[in-house]
């Protein structure tokens, strides 16, 4: 049972059920005795506190700090309270930080919501009069930091999902040890800031690295240890600016933004956009390509037939008929040679779809939050920034090539579904188990292919030795086209080298995949492993892309040498 302590007003105990949003000033303090026969959960469920997220403050100082302290309370963590808004928790003390917190929160042009949390020996005259509600606990809960956590897990309970937690950390003793040691247990961020003293000192010293730029000695203190290796720290700082406190805090505490999900939903349109442009220029390319094959093989073979024809033969149309091909054709040849030369569909191919593939590389690496777009690296600067310049930096690289005389396809917005963030197992899924299938169905085509079209030339050569055997020489030519022709697709497919490259792309997901099984649940949850993991993936699919778009790029301009070259001309007459 919850019982309301003494500094309430007659109504004190219906008012308290009604806290959900920012509190007036004028509203009493509420001192409330936690029931150890009850349900934690269902204590605060009474409460009726909105959920929304919360800043856990830790720490004592020197008082001569004080200022400072309060200086960072008033301009930062009091004004995120109220917007974009959280819930203040602290011990609640009428000194240090719980002290300096509520002289901020009254200060400011509506009261930011403070939750205290104190043992059941703490005094009225203890407790810093600024904090709306004050839970006592039991006698029976001695372990205060335990029950700390607990009630703070409570608080952050929305149905099915939970808000966010951040643990602010002002200097410290053995108690905020224990403490940061939980944060670190629940993946907790924890801002520790410098120049306070005490553990907020010690933490800042075993991670800043050395003037060499070597790492600072293992703590010899195990808990210390413990909490260099398992905490997300942030560090800053007493003297740290407001921008960079808001950002640090912000980014811990504020839910993934509508700014995020729009642009995801805009880089997916983009990506979209440019890989429907590199269909359309494949498509175009593939076509003009075949063109010149078959048009090489058709003017091969009605060469032949104006020689091997003799001219009595009827119908006296069919030399004539035959004599217009074998002029029609290489002019043709030559047309779409030029065509091709000029519009270079081919080359815009590779780069619209270079360009698709380290777009997608993003998305998948800003959706995973991982590298770059980690929280440990997006302090300065948000991830959404990031990730809108890199879409500059690729559709800017466009621009400035060929693909500009190109025009880009409009796609409608896609499926809203991709913009969401991913845990690792959904990237595993929709990004590794996803290109893998991918380069399986590639590898069985591709290799079905080259099988085919390999035996197809050895039939074809084949033949045209026994042409050559039997006298029938002048239709060895043929057989030379048809061979030269089909080498020459193989040759610009690129077949026999996207083979290697595909399996040797899926190999390295497996066994990437393969690793990430054979971890413990506690190693995927480790920000450094799925960091890893992102990182290997998105690596070898990269590797993948630059040696295709290598290889074709070659593949190409070898092509074009060979369709501008006089000799290449006057063979297909």
């Amino acid at each position: 049972m919850i019982t309301l302590g003494g500094r309430g007003h007659p109504h004190a105990a219906e008012s308290h059920f009604q806290f959900c949003g920012i509190l007036p000033d004028t509203m009493s303090q509420q001192i409330i005795d936690l029931d150890a026969t009850k349900p934690l959960s269902d204590s605060i469920q009474a409460l009726k506190l909105t959920p929304r997220p919360l800043i856990l403050l830790l720490g004592e100082f020197d008082s001569a700090l004080n200022d400072q302290v309060r200086s960072i309370c008033s301009r930062v963590i009091a004004s995120i309270a109220l917007n974009p808004g959280a819930l203040i928790a602290d011990d609640g003390r009428a000194s240090c930080c719980a002290s300096l917190v509520g002289q901020a929160a009254a200060d400011q042009d509506r009261m930011a919501p403070l939750l205290a949390v104190a043992p059941h020996d703490r005094q009225p005259t203890d407790i810093d009069p600024n904090h709306q509600f004050v839970l006592r606990l039991p006698a029976s809960w001695s372990d205060y930091v335990k029950y700390l956590f607990q009630i703070a897990d409570c608080l952050i309970q929305d149905g099915a999902n939970r808000k966010p937690a951040l643990v602010i950390l002002f200097g410290g003793g053995q108690p905020e040890k224990k403490a940061v040691i939980r944060a670190a247990q629940r993946n907790w961020p924890v801002l520790v800031l410098k120049g306070t003293g005490g553990l907020a000192d010690a933490i800042a010293a075993a991670l800043t690295p050395r003037e060499d730029g070597s790492l600072p000695p293992t703590p010899a203190d195990p808990d210390l240890r413990q909490i260099v290796e398992t905490a997300n720290v942030y560090l800053s700082a007493l003297d740290a600016s407001v921008d960079d406190l808001n950002r640090i805090i912000l980014g811990r505490i504020e839910p993934r933004s509508e700014a995020a999900a729009a642009l995801l939903a805009e880089a997916w349109h983009r990506f979209d956009n440019i890989d429907a442009a590199a269909i359309a220029e494949q498509s175009r390319f593939r076509h003009i390509e075949l063109a010149l094959i078959i048009l090489a093989v058709v003017a091969a073979l009605f060469a032949i037939l104006a020689q091997v024809i003799p001219v009595s033969w009827p119908p006296p149309w069919a030399h004539q008929g035959i004599h217009v091909v074998v002029i029609l054709v290489p002019i043709t040849i030559s047309i779409i040679a030029a065509y091709n030369s000029h519009f270079r569909d081919g080359n815009k191919w590779i780069l619209l779809r270079g360009a698709a593939e380290a777009l997608k590389r993003e998305i998948f690496r800003f959706r995973a939050e991982a590298g770059v777009y980690s929280d440990a690296q997006c302090v300065q600067t948000s991830r959404e920034s990031k990730l809108a310049a890199k879409i500059r930096d690729i559709t800017s690289a466009l621009e400035q090539s060929e693909v500009n005389k190109a025009s880009l396809v409009q796609q409608p917005p896609g499926n809203q579904t991709r913009a969401t963030f991913l845990a690792p197992e959904e990237y595993i899924q929709a990004r590794l188990r996803d290109q893998a299938g991918y380069f399986v169905k590639k590898t069985r085509s591709l290799s079905k292919q080259l099988t085919s079209m390999q035996l197809f030339i050895y039939i074809v050569g084949g033949v045209g030795t026994f042409l050559a055997a039997i006298k029938l020489d002048v239709w060895v030519a043929l057989t030379t086209a048809i061979v030269t022709a089909l080498t020459t697709k193989l040759q610009t497919d690129q077949v026999e080298t996207s083979l290697v490259q595909y399996n040797q792309a899926l190999v390295s997901l497996k066994n990437i995949e393969t690793w990430w099984k054979a971890l413990s649940r506690w190693e995927k949850s480790r920000r450094t492993n799925i960091d890893l993991l992102v990182d290997q993936t998105e690596n070898t699919l990269a590797s993948e892309t630059a040696g295709w778009v290598q290889q074709m790029q070659s593949a190409l301009d070898k092509l074009t040498e060979k369709q501008s070259s006089p000799k290449a001309g006057t063979a297909s007459t």
